[in-house]
């Protein structure tokens, strides 16, 4: 994970998604989930223009959202885990790929205890 978090706005959203080797990232929380790029050791969360966190309602949202800015993987976190955890629980247990929807490839993984599940996916080539 990043070092460091900071805000963005959609403006500053395309510059962010063009650095190379950058992780996107859905990360839920109460009331949906928060988009999160990070790269540089630092997590950029999109933010609202008054500075709140832009919360989209469900994935199909954020999925919908990233593909119109030509995002073709990103990876959601269904919960966070306390660097306590993650110390206790560094391996992770891979288990069975879902069916993909709409053509997309979906990797599931989870881990030893169960509390975190996290999922990547990617759109085929020429889904745009």
């Amino acid at each position: 994970m990043a070092d460091a978090e900071l805000p963005i706005v959609d403006g500053q959203l395309d510059f962010h998604l063009k650095v190379a080797k950058r992780k996107v990232r859905a990360v839920a929380r109460e009331g949906g989930f928060t988009l999160q790029i990070e790269h540089s050791d630092l997590a950029h969360t999109l933010t609202t223009q008054r500075g709140s966190p832009r919360v989209f309602k469900n994935l199909s949202t954020v999925a919908t959202f990233l593909k119109d800015r030509g995002v073709k993987r990103f990876t959601v976190i269904l919960e966070q885990r306390s660097s306590d955890e993650k110390a206790a629980t560094s391996s992770v247990k891979a288990k069975p790929k879902p069916k993909p929807d709409a053509g997309m490839k979906v990797k599931r993984t989870s881990s030893r205890n169960g509390r975190t599940l996290s999922f990547d996916m990617e759109w085929p080539p020429g889904c745009k």
